[in-house]
């Protein structure tokens, strides 16, 4: 006899039969169902076989949890981690199709040596295996793998637990409003999942629905949230991260400190974001916005290195056009921040720094103007500086002047060129003013898509191509500057910025990379921008406004880039906003939020003795809120459902083909000493519920009377359990 054929017999028991011929039945289907249960332990050692639902509802969870992490990955562990996620689901199909009691099982030796594989590959994708890009990847592919042997109830609870830390690792990457977005969905899924795990026949007439689950998921989220609120607000913070991750291999970005023609002119077709700014006032106009980073002094024909920057700069001097600014710069696996010229105050930096290993912080400011980290910089950083709007500050010593004016070596078409003009302008000043006048009027280009130069790099831009970007200009003035005796130097950084109107602040991207020219005239070094001569509108307009029709500008650096880019500044406005106010919500943020709502005022123990109450009110206002929908639901189920619960902490569950009747009579038959009120409850439940439609209003109240009074006499379950109980072996 079939499972649904017992359950029908079960509830198809007449109500007013005899006590003998009902709890029959009842046997047979408890001794059917330990039957079947016994066998199933056996099959799996003494674990409880996962249902398809189950497994399909741990599928759910790890494809929500791997499609949030698969965009950090290599497309090919992504590719596999997934793809076995989707193997299982094939398979559970199958065994669905083929009506198999016992899922399909791939031997553990197997799974064992085909992750070792894995390990062996990520090992050599990655080249290094001890980092947190290659542990993540490994994980990632684990998941997968262990889905493929889940088949107990303990598999399926470990499961959930790695599934809950690959959901945190996406973090270690990015920690944008859109990553928190991202991982919603896998939260909801690990709702569903441990609901479905929790699922027992023998307690729970249906399985759950993973829509009822994820709704169930998303309002104990919802209720828990002003209490995590208040907790993130007034809990108070320390003073560093409480752990970190071990240093990685990270890639370097945006600008190095090293420039060769074509490098700034190809990190320009990049739109990624290098920093934005938040001014205390209104921003400086667009000609000052020179943003220093590396500083090149040496040359070797082709390409342009930083010295290693020396301690001991001197800030400039106040009372000109200072003006302040908070940065939040991202990540970029370089030591230097960046702040327009010249800073007249050292950067006051979060206390939690964005530094890679244990020597993170501030380690000064170099004699060539640098603000420079003592680590690289691997996370988010946010520091507030003042800076003095100048293009001009003093030689710091005699030692300078001398590396800055070593003679470029080859290229001799371009120093004869500089030398024979020089004899014409022996004053330093005049000769740069003719040579930028010569760059001026000159049949010069400004473009993205420089040719390639060889050899001699300079002498064919100068003389053949003319065509080149910022550090073609940049490196073929100084050359022609040290040609003729002048000191001079490269300044690589960014020139420019757009306001985001939807936030108020300033983005500067990758494509505002720029290259600069500084010489010492006077006894001080003086910044000239030679693409400004070639170029003027490229400093007021930005790289869009300068390059010809047919440039490939980026989409972003566009200033006509429509609806598309619209949204996109709409969206980094909402992240903007949200690293600064809960990401980067550190000690010092806090106590500066205390200081504005007065809390600073109340000593410790009022303050938890606030937050206590408020808790409590939240408390109290969810419970009063289920109280009344409670009361909304109709009552005599809502009576029903109690005395189920009550008799199932009592050790009698209901079973899921067992009536009213059924169940009734069973627990009378447990506790005979109270048979009248179990008898009670289950015909005044059955008529309510099974009736028909046309009783009258009094009756249904005088049967919920009825309901109630008999519920009344039941004492608290773990007097029931306590109570001498007739076995139901002896009831058979």
């Amino acid at each position: 006899m079939s499972s649904a054929e017992l359950s029908q017999t079960a509830n198809s028991a007449p109500a007013g039969g005899s006590a003998a011929a009902k709890p029959q039945a009842y046997t047979n289907v408890v001794e059917w169902m330990r039957r079947r249960a016994a066998r199933g332990n056996a099959k799996v050692g003494n674990g409880v076989l996962l249902t398809p639902a189950q497994i399909a509802s741990l599928g759910v969870l790890l494809v929500a949890a791997q499609l949030a992490q698969a965009i950090h990955l290599p497309i090919w562990v992504a590719a596999f981690g997934l793809a076995l996620v989707g193997l299982r689901f094939v398979l559970l199909r199958r065994d669905r199709a083929r009506s198999l009691a016992t899922p399909a099982r791939i031997p553990s030796w197997a799974l064992a040596l085909f992750a070792i594989a894995i390990a062996f590959a990520i090992r050599k994708s990655y080249g290094y295996f001890v980092g947190r890009d290659p542990c993540v990847a490994f994980l990632f592919v684990l998941v997968g793998i262990k889905f493929l042997e889940v088949r107990t109830l303990r598999d399926g609870t470990l499961l959930v637990c790695l599934a809950i830390f690959l959901l945190i690792t996406p973090f270690f990457y990015d920690q944008s409003m859109l990553a928190a977005v991202a991982a919603l969905p896998a939260v909801l899924a690990v709702g569903a999942a441990l609901e479905a795990l929790a699922y027992n026949e023998t307690l729970a007439a249906h399985p759950p629905k993973w829509r009822a689950s994820a709704t169930r998921t998303a309002t104990m989220i919802a209720q828990g949230l002003p209490i995590a609120a208040a907790l993130f607000l007034l809990f108070p913070r320390l003073a560093s991260p409480l752990w970190g991750l071990p240093a990685d291999h990270a890639a370097a970005s945006g600008l190095s400190d090293r420039m060769a023609p074509g490098s700034i002119s190809e990190l320009s077709l990049s739109d990624a974001v290098a920093f934005r700014v938040d001014f205390d006032g209104a921003p400086p106009p667009p000609r000052t916005r020179y943003w220093r980073g590396p500083v090149l002094a040496l040359f070797n024909g082709r390409e342009w290195r930083a010295l290693s920057p020396l301690p001991g700069g001197r800030l400039a001097e106040k009372g000109g056009r200072d003006v302040r600014y908070t940065v939040t710069l991202e990540p970029n696996d370089h030591p230097w921040l960046f702040a327009l010229d010249f800073p007249s105050e050292l950067p006051q930096i979060d206390s939690e720094p964005g530094t890679r290993g244990s020597a993170g912080g501030f380690a000064g400011l170099s004699r060539d103007q640098q603000l420079i980290m003592r680590a690289p910089i691997t996370q988010p950083l946010r520091y507030s500086v003042q800076s003095t709007l100048s293009d001009a500050f003093p030689v710091a010593s005699t030692r300078e002047a001398q590396v800055n004016a070593r003679m470029p070596p080859g290229n001799p078409r371009t120093i004869a060129f500089a030398q024979s003009m020089r004899g014409r302008y022996p004053d330093d000043r005049r000769y740069v003013s003719a040579l930028l006048q010569w760059f001026h009027d000159e049949p010069f280009f400004y473009t993205l898509a420089p040719p390639l130069l060889e050899d001699e790099p300079v002498d064919m831009f100068v003389f053949d191509t003319r065509r080149g970007f910022c550090e073609h200009y940049a490196s073929a003035f100084v050359v022609m500057l040290r040609a003729a005796g002048i000191p001079a130097r490269v300044v690589t950084g960014y020139q420019g910025g757009e306001m985001n109107p939807r936030g108020g602040y300033m983005i500067v991207r990758q494509s505002d990379a720029h290259a600069w020219a500084e010489v010492i005239i006077d006894g001080r070094w003086q910044r000239f921008d030679p693409t400004a001569a070639v170029a003027p509108a490229r400093v007021e307009r930005g790289l869009f406004g300068s390059l010809p029709a047919g440039e490939p500008v980026p989409l972003f650096a566009r200033q006509d880039g429509g609806w598309l880019k619209n949204a996109q500044l709409l969206i980094d406005a909402f992240n903007h906003q949200w690293q600064r106010n809960v990401v980067q919500f550190n000690r010092d943020r806090q106590r500066a939020l205390w200081r504005d709502w007065k809390l600073d005022n109340f000593s410790p123990w009022q303050i938890a003795l606030a937050v206590s109450l408020a808790i409590l009110g939240w408390a109290g206002g969810v419970f009063a809120w289920f109280a009344a929908r409670r009361k909304r639901q109709e009552r005599a189920l809502t009576l029903w459902n109690d005395v189920c619960r009550r008799l199932a902490r009592a050790g009698l569950p209901r079973f899921t083909y067992e009536g009213p009747l059924a169940f009734a009579e069973r627990a009378a038959l447990r506790w005979p000493q109270f048979a009248i009120a179990f008898r009670a409850i289950g015909d005044s439940f059955a008529a309510l519920r099974y009736g028909t439609a046309d009783r009258r209003d009094s009756e249904r109240l005088a049967l919920v009377a009825t309901l109630e009074r008999a519920i009344e006499v039941l004492p608290a379950p773990a007097r029931l359990r306590a109570l001498k109980t007739v076995p139901e072996r002896a009831t058979r």
